[in-house]
């Protein structure tokens, strides 16, 4: 299998669902018997399978399906409207540009309640899917809020949060939150040895690793280009410098790619490399306790200038050659 057809897969045309079998057997449970909520938080981290699995069950039920579980035929037209996001019983509100962390806008949520307020076109139901919340201002969130405090009959409100911490709690409070957790080890060795037969077992244990239990984080470290910048950062801590050619990496990474986000790969690989380092460092170093201060600090650094490009869209070049420049200075500690 070449890198080309390891490729994202979006939610709305994926039907391999991995894991989640409580969830999904309440979900099935719930409809069967007729006691649907009309609003549920899907919770966990990114890329283990939630709006995935909201579409999955949307399918369903837009199908008209009295399923006992979430297989179906994908060449149905109900599939086919959803895949080319035209079924006129589903809306769905994300990011005009996910990849660029644009917000979602009042003017996008104002059209749920228009949405709602219309009876069910080709099916029994009206189904939104909201992915994320965590894209969603003060002001989208309040008409959010005001939908939920007033849901209309045979309508479903499926929403995504990657950090249901910080959704205000009144709108917590109107929804049920379903619990998704990382996927399991096995799961995670079985997706990656389809689509990377040949790697060795060092590097599908780093893999999973820097995955942990993201099913979309391990298709991106899947790719040749995700292992070559794992290797540019363990380069780093090996040699212990850095010279013009950071400028280099740092143009590679941030080439276009279709098929994988190699900026945010960046991003978990030093995530990863930090925490590994501070393990090794209490472990192994005698003057931990002086230079943890000075581990700290540098990871605070790293971590303000991750936070700060994702808020203010920071020239990401001058982001990567800053936390390149903070790495090696942790590597001087070793």
């Amino acid at each position: 299998m070449n890198d080309d057809s390891i490729g994202k897969v979006i939610p709305r045309s994926n039907y391999s669902i991995l894991g989640h079998k409580q969830n999904i057997d309440f979900l099935i449970g719930s409809f069967l018997n007729n006691s649907m909520h009309h609003a549920y938080i899907f919770s966990g981290n990114k890329g283990i399978g939630k709006a995935t699995l909201a579409y999955a069950i949307t399918r369903n039920i837009l199908s008209g399906n009295n399923f006992n579980d979430l297989s179906i035929d994908k060449n149905n037209k109900v599939c086919k409207l959803i895949e080319a996001n035209s079924h006129p019983d589903l809306l769905v509100i994300e990011p005009e540009d996910p990849e660029k962390k644009t917000f979602i806008s009042i003017d996008q949520v104002r059209k749920c309640s228009e949405f709602f307020n219309q009876t069910p076109s080709i099916s029994n139901w009206r189904i939104c899917i909201l992915d994320s919340i965590d894209f969603m201002d003060i002001s989208s969130t309040n008409t959010i809020l005001k939908i939920l405090e007033e849901p209309p009959t045979n309508c479903l409100f499926l929403i995504i949060s990657h950090n249901v911490e910080k959704v205000i709690d009144t709108i917590k409070s109107r929804c049920l939150e379903l619990k998704f957790q990382n996927l399991k080890n096995e799961i995670m060795i079985k997706k990656i040895k389809i689509l990377k037969p040949n790697l060795l077992k060092n590097e599908i244990d780093r893999i999973l690793d820097i995955s942990d239990g993201s099913i979309g984080k391990l298709i991106n470290l899947s790719h040749s280009d995700s292992l070559k910048i794992q290797g540019e950062i363990d380069k780093i801590f090996n040699e212990r410098k850095i010279d013009e050619s950071v400028y280099n990496f740092s143009d590679f990474i941030l080439k276009e790619d279709t098929n994988i986000n190699k900026f945010e790969v960046f991003i978990d690989v030093v995530n990863n490399k930090l925490n590994s380092f501070i393990k090794e460092l209490a472990i192994n170093n005698t003057n931990f306790i002086q230079n943890s201060i000075m581990v700290f600090k540098i990871r605070d650094t790293i971590l303000n200038l991750i936070s700060q490009e994702r808020i203010f869209k920071l020239n990401k070049k001058q982001v990567i050659v800053s936390i390149i420049s903070n790495l090696n200075k942790i590597t001087k500690l070793q």
